[in-house]
C-alpha cells in the first residue's frame, strides 16, 4: 500500500488506522516531502510502532508524480505481488482497497472509478471540472476504463515493469492520466471498479488550478500521439 503525503496531520493517523484494519497483511509506503505541518513525525511515530510501515521523507515537495513512480521503483526492488496505491486524505476509503485487489486478479492493472457504477461526492464546479475531463479522455484514448485522473489503483508487477521502461514525463496531476494512457498503449490488461469518492477529511486541496490547464494540455498531445 502506497500513498504520497504533504501537510496530511489532520488524515493521516486515521489514514494508517484504517489501513491496518482493513489489510492487516500489506506493508505500507508513504513518501513525505517534508511536510512543516509535522505530518511525517506523526508518521515515525506510527512506524515505531508498526515495523509494517516504511516512511521515506524527501527534501521539499517534488510533485506527486514523482512520488507516485518512487513507489513504482520501491515496489519492484521489493517484489511485491501487487501494489495499491491511494491519497491519503481520506477521499479514498482503505476499506474498498480489497475490490481492487479482487479485480486484480484477472488484469494487470485496476482503477477505482467515481463514474458509471461509483460515487464522487463532489458538487458544483469541482465536479462538472472532473467528470468533463475524464469524459474527454476517454472520448479521445478509448482505454477500456471510465476514469483516467483518480489515484486509486492496484498495479501487478508487469504493469510497474512498463511503467518502468517508459516512465509518464509529467511530475504533476497529469502523472495520472498518463499512466492509464501509456499503459493501454502498451497492451496492459486493465479494468476498473466502482469507489465511493468522499471529499477531503481536512486540510485543503493541493491541486493548483494550474495544473488543470497542464492535464488538458497533456491529454490532447497524447491522442494526437496516437494519429
Amino acid at each position: 500500500m502506497f500513498t504520497a503525503t504533504f501537510n496530511e496531520a489532520e488524515n493521516i493517523n486515521q489514514w494508517m488506522t484504517r489501513v491496518s484494519h482493513s489489510l492487516p497483511e500489506a506493508d505500507v509506503l508513504i513518501v513525505d516531502d517534508d511536510s512543516p505541518d509535522g505530518t511525517g513525525k506523526l508518521i515515525e511515530e506510527a512506524a515505531s510502532k508498526n515495523p509494517r510501515i516504511t516512511l521515506l521523507t524527501r527534501a521539499g515537495k517534488s510533485g506527486l508524480g514523482s512520488a507516485h513512480k518512487l513507489a513504482f521503483e520501491y515496489a519492484l526492488k521489493h517484489s511485491y505481488d501487487a501494489l495499491i496505491t491511494m491519497d491519503a486524505d481520506l477521499s479514498h476509503d482503505p476499506q474498498q482497497a480489497k475490490r481492487l485487489l479482487v479485480a486484480l486478479t484477472d488484469v494487470d492493472f485496476v482503477i477505482g472509478t467515481r463514474w458509471g457504477l461509483g460515487n464522487c461526492e463532489y458538487s458544483g464546479i469541482r465536479k462538472a471540472v472532473s467528470w468533463g475531463g475524464n469524459w474527454l479522455a476517454r472520448v479521445l484514448l478509448r482505454a477500456p476504463v471510465s476514469e483516467y485522473t483518480t489515484s486509486f489503483r492496484a498495479f501487478r508487477p508487469h504493469a510497474l515493469r512498463v511503467l518502468a521502461a517508459n516512465p509518464p514525463m509529467d511530475d504533476g496531476y497529469a502523472f495520472f492520466m498518463e499512466v492509464v494512457i501509456d499503459l493501454h498503449r502498451a497492451g496492459v490488461s486493465m479494468t476498473d471498479v466502482p469507489i465511493t469518492f468522499h471529499d477531503r477529511a481536512g486540510g485543503k486541496s493541493k491541486i493548483p488550478k494550474s495544473q488543470i490547464a497542464t492535464s488538458s494540455r497533456r491529454l490532447v498531445q497524447k491522442a494526437l500521439e496516437a494519429r
